[in-house]
């Protein structure tokens, strides 16, 4: 095969900003999401020894990175919170019923296509839609079963002259992820 033969279908380049990201528990953070990244995957690697050194294979078992995602907060702190009693429900700080209340917060009776059970109802499922450059929808990552771990902190400022709004980052851990066209 010729290197004029071997030439890619599509030469457009990936647009940093060509993309929407939504998970279905958390509608107000979905609207004001600044940036997601897509996480690093891993699999790892077993030495196997031999009589003169150590020969790598590969491991069995894969590791997805978290999921970061990066939004402005709205002045009523909405967004924030939403991400903070998610996480007050699955850590219950004071006392179980917060976990039950976690529940409630639910807005439909299914998650994706799962019908609601006592696990569904701490997970949610994540998409990330990536355009093209013509902004249509090119592929989906389909994050299954998120859930957060980590709401960054907000930094309140005095001294700056210039209104700068407030970003906070969710961290999250999930089951998987897979791309769809």
């Amino acid at each position: 095969m010729s290197a004029e033969e071997n030439q890619p279908n599509n030469l457009n380049f990936l647009g940093q900003n060509n993309f929407r990201f939504a998970i279905r528990r958390l509608p107000n953070v979905n609207y004001f999401c600044q940036g997601v990244t897509i996480p690093s995957v891993s699999v790892g690697a077993i030495d196997s020894p031999t009589p003169f050194a150590a020969v790598p294979r590969p491991g069995d078992r894969i590791t997805y990175d978290p999921l970061v995602v990066r939004f402005k907060v709205d002045e009523d702190l909405t967004n924030y919170f939403e991400i903070q009693s998610w996480l007050e429900g699955l850590g219950h700080p004071e006392d179980l019923s917060q976990t039950k209340n976690l529940s409630l917060d639910i807005r439909s009776n299914q998650i994706g296509s799962r019908p609601l059970g006592y696990y569904t109802t701490y997970i949610s499922d994540a998409t990330l839609n990536i355009m093209t450059s013509n902004k249509n929808f090119n592929k989906t990552i389909f994050f299954y079963d998120c859930f957060p771990i980590n709401l960054s902190e907000l930094s309140f400022e005095s001294t700056n002259s210039d209104v700068e709004y407030l970003e906070a980052t969710a961290t999250f851990r999930y089951r998987m992820y897979k791309l769809e066209s």
